[in-house]
């Protein structure tokens, strides 16, 4: 996963038309926005395992893809908690943090809800390549350049979380404290080992710092990281302006021509017929119960 979501291959998700997978990604995404239940929400994140494995992607890219998304899952099943502090069936309290049954069940859902949303696109990004995923979003009706724009952007993902940890070895190895505790811990020194002396020459004891200062110096510690990734992916992506401006991009009076054609067969139009069956039961079964 170093240059391309795509991942070359001839399974059945590869073969298929890209606008059948764009359909079948959104319904996935609309059924995990509105459900609410863990348990199908689980059933729709095997699922789409399942479909990704019999198709033949490697294992690296969907570990690359979870180790994407688990930064932001760990993050919104901690914060949900404590922003959320509705619920009938109490389990702790401390000051305005409440820990009910109801908002830790949210949690957990929000904690599936985000990897399945995530999958859900990565069936057509996974399977897809940038020619086929532009030809689809044009046989659509997305103008060219808009489809090239979204396509292009896409595909830059893995070279942007490239660039930021090369961007982060580097700087560490310049001595750059990412950890933000300036290199003294922040909070130990009882016997003041290291430590600046009173003005009777004892040892001064250091100051315990609460999490929120801990929390700033640690995103200020990644300031510099986050300036040289901006600086490089700025330079990156006039680069590519300069190379699509020097193949003819956006010329006036020049009819485009395309060398990739997408057709829907028999297996294109089944894919799309289940993906609109299973989508109605579902939302019938919801509105009904």
């Amino acid at each position: 996963m170093d240059s391309d979501l795509f991942v070359p291959g001839d399974g059945w998700l590869h073969r298929r038309d890209p606008r059948a997978k764009m359909l079948l990604s959104l319904a996935l995404l609309v059924l995990c926005f509105v459900w609410r239940q863990w348990w199908l929400i689980a059933a729709v994140l095997a699922a789409e395992h399942v479909m990704l494995a019999t198709d033949g992607v490697p294992r690296r890219s969907i570990a690359w893809a979870w180790k994407v998304l688990a930064p932001v899952i760990v993050l919104i099943v901690i914060l949900w908690p404590i922003t959320d502090p509705s619920g009938a069936h109490e389990i702790w309290r401390a000051g305005f943090l409440r820990i009910t049954q109801e908002n830790l069940l949210m949690a957990v859902v929000m904690g599936l809800r985000i990897p399945a949303l995530g999958f859900a696109c990565f069936l057509t990004l996974f399977t897809t390549s940038q020619p086929m995923f532009v030809r689809g979003l044009v046989r659509l009706g997305v103008p060219y350049k808009a489809g090239l724009t979204l396509s292009t952007a896409l595909r830059y993902i893995p070279v942007f979380f490239s660039i930021f940890g090369d961007v982060m070895d580097a700087q560490r190895a310049r001595g750059l404290d990412i950890g933000g505790d300036g290199g003294d811990g922040g909070d130990d020194g009882a016997d003041g080992a290291g430590g600046a002396n009173d003005a009777d020459g004892a040892p001064r004891r250091r100051r315990r710092r609460g999490p929120l200062h801990r929390m700033v110096a640690r995103f200020r510690s990644y300031m510099p990281v986050i300036i040289a990734v901006l600086i490089r992916a700025y330079t990156m992506s006039r680069n590519v302006g300069w190379a699509m401006e020097t193949r003819g991009l956006g010329m006036p009076g020049v009819r485009r021509t395309y060398r990739v054609q997408v057709r829907m067969d028999a297996g294109d139009w089944l894919l799309v017929a289940l993906t609109l069956c299973g989508t109605a039961a579902a939302i019938a079964t919801m509105v009904l119960r």
